[in-house]
C-alpha cells in the first residue's frame, strides 16, 4: 500500500541518506510497493518511534516548511494515521 506521495517518499529517502541509514527497502521489493517499510524505518532512524516527531520532520510547520510542502498534495490526516498505527503495530498494521 502506497500513502505518500512521490515527493514525500523522496524526502523521506533523502533524509534517511543524510542519517547514514543503510536504506534496505531500496532492495526489499516490499518497500517498492508498500510505504509502511520506508515510515518504519524513518520513525526509528529520525523521530525516536514517535508518529508526530516524523510528520513534523516530514512537514515542517515553519511558513517556508509549509509553503515547500504544500504542494505535495498530501492528505495530512491520513499520513499521520498511518504514521501512528505503524508506530503501534509495525508495518503489519497498514499492509492490505
Amino acid at each position: 500500500m502506497r500513502f505518500l506521495t512521490e515527493a514525500e517518499r523522496q524526502h523521506l529517502r533523502d533524509l534517511l541518506g543524510q542519517h547514514g541509514a543503510s536504506l534496505k527497502i531500496e532492495t526489499d521489493e516490499r518497500g517498492n510497493e508498500h510505504d509502511g517499510h520506508l515510515v518504519f524505518e524513518a520513525l526509528h532512524v529520525l523521530a525516536d518511534g514517535i508518529p508526530e516527531r516524523l510528520y513534523a520532520i516530514l512537514h515542517p510547520a515553519s511558513p517556508k516548511g509549509l509553503a515547500r510542502t504544500q504542494t505535495w498534495e498530501a492528505d495530512p490526516g491520513r499520513t499521520l494515521l498511518f504514521f501512528r498505527k505503524i508506530a503501534e503495530a509495525g508495518v503489519g498494521a497498514v499492509e492490505s
